[in-house]
């Protein structure tokens, strides 16, 4: 009988140790649930960035510095512009932000211009813009899948390529060409020159534009009397000048950089070699030109973009005054319009994305269609501008006129055709 005593009570301790662990379990996966539906309930917010980092990528050293550096200016005082009321108003943290330039030097160096694309990109800007050599990083923006909005960028065949993330400004080498035949053939009939020829230097992006201009000058009945090659930074053009000149060509065209221009200007004299016009793509671009004074005189570009253009708008008209205090110099710079549009237009994609996502960011750049600084700007399917400046200019006496298009609200020049003869 103790027996069965013993037996009992150890079957009602084991009942009540059992009932112990059970409870013991059950309070410990109750604290556990209750726990995890604590912390699932806390609201998850990103904290505001103090501002918006958009990434730039210029040469500010090195042979382009001509352009790099007036270019930060028009990017930094669009930026000013807009954080003067506060900055971008992002929907995602309903307030304004300010805009933040993080500026990298390519050095006119494609391979340091591919470092600066990757670095804006650690960095973790959310959107980019950039002037001349950007191509060389296209890639990198895309591998990156980080918006950017160029100028100074002409090239057809990049803009083939299919990107997504690269979008464009300026005029493609055939709006190039395109704005250099309209001028001439608004000329009076039986004065437009029927012989020309092509000086081109060895580089890819100028063996693609002399091809769109034969395409276009075989359509307007003009004969291309020679074709010449050279290399950048060739002491010597002479042989090429003397088959213009043997070939009875009237106009020279050519894409040089600013010093190549010099040595073929300055050989044509010795040469004795006087065409009724010369246009230089890209070498007389610059204001600093005009500083060749004779020797410059009465040559044809065709910058992305001159302050004669819309030049009755206020907001042209701010930009050169601005400019001006700046440096001091009248006319602004061919520069500064286009990067200040680069800014207008990432920062209205900001607003309209209503976020820094970069895919955001990029739909919204692609679904652009506004007006600038320096006119209407929408982009096509493959990123190039659909509504770019065929402008051209003309160096009269010191300074660069305008002379194309002509129309009410632009201050254009008559152009001077022929070269006076002295």
């Amino acid at each position: 009988m103790k027996r069965n005593f013993i037996w009992s009570l150890l079957a009602v301790l084991v009942v009540l140790s059992m009932s112990l662990v059970a409870c013991s379990s059950s309070s410990q996966t109750t604290t556990t649930t209750t726990s995890a539906t604590t912390t699932t309930t806390q609201p998850t917010t990103n904290p505001t960035p103090a501002n918006i980092k958009i990434g730039v990528v210029i040469s500010t050293t090195g042979p382009d510095a001509s352009n790099g550096i007036p270019s930060q200016f028009g990017f930094q005082l669009a930026v000013d512009d807009i954080n003067k009321t506060g900055g971008v108003f992002v929907k995602a943290y309903n307030k304004k932000i300010p805009l933040e330039l993080d500026i990298r030097d390519g050095q006119t160096d494609p391979e340091k211009i591919i470092a600066a694309a990757e670095q804006v990109n650690a960095d973790g800007c959310s959107v980019a813009v950039g002037t001349t050599l950007v191509s060389a990083a296209s890639d990198i923006f895309e591998k990156n899948k980080l918006p950017v909005v160029v100028d100074q960028e002409t090239v057809n065949s990049l803009q083939e390529r299919g990107f997504k993330y690269f979008f464009n400004t300026d005029k493609m080498n055939t709006g190039m060409s395109a704005a250099m035949f309209q001028l001439f053939g608004s000329l009076p009939t039986g004065t437009v020159p029927t012989k020309w020829a092509i000086l081109e230097e060895q580089s890819d992006w100028i063996t693609e534009l002399a091809g769109f201009m034969k395409q276009d000058a075989a359509k307007q009945g003009i004969t291309i009397s020679y074709e010449g090659q050279y290399q950048m930074l060739a002491p010597d053009m002479t042989q090429i000048i003397l088959g213009a000149k043997n070939s009875g060509a009237e106009v020279i065209v050519a894409a040089p950089t600013t010093p190549d221009g010099i040595t073929i200007l300055k050989q044509m004299l010795q040469l004795d070699y006087h065409p009724k016009a010369v246009i230089f793509f890209r070498a007389d671009d610059d204001p600093s030109w005009g500083d060749l004074g004779a020797l410059g005189n009465y040559v044809i570009g065709s910058p992305q973009w001159h302050p004669g253009m819309n030049s009755k708008d206020p907001a042209v008209q701010a930009l050169v005054a601005a400019w001006k205090a700046k440096t001091g110099k009248d006319g602004g710079h061919p520069c500064i319009g286009p990067t200040y549009a680069s800014i207008q237009i990432v920062a209205a994609a900001i607003e309209k994305a209503g976020s820094l996502d970069r895919d955001a960011i990029r739909n919204a750049i692609a679904a652009t269609d506004m007006n600038t600084v320096i006119g209407p700007i929408k982009f096509a399917a493959n990123g190039t501008n659909t509504h770019p400046v065929l402008d051209m200019v003309q160096w009269q006496n010191g300074v660069m006129y305008l002379v194309w298009p002509i129309g009410p609200n632009n201050d254009t020049k008559p152009l001077i055709f022929p070269i006076p003869q002295q």
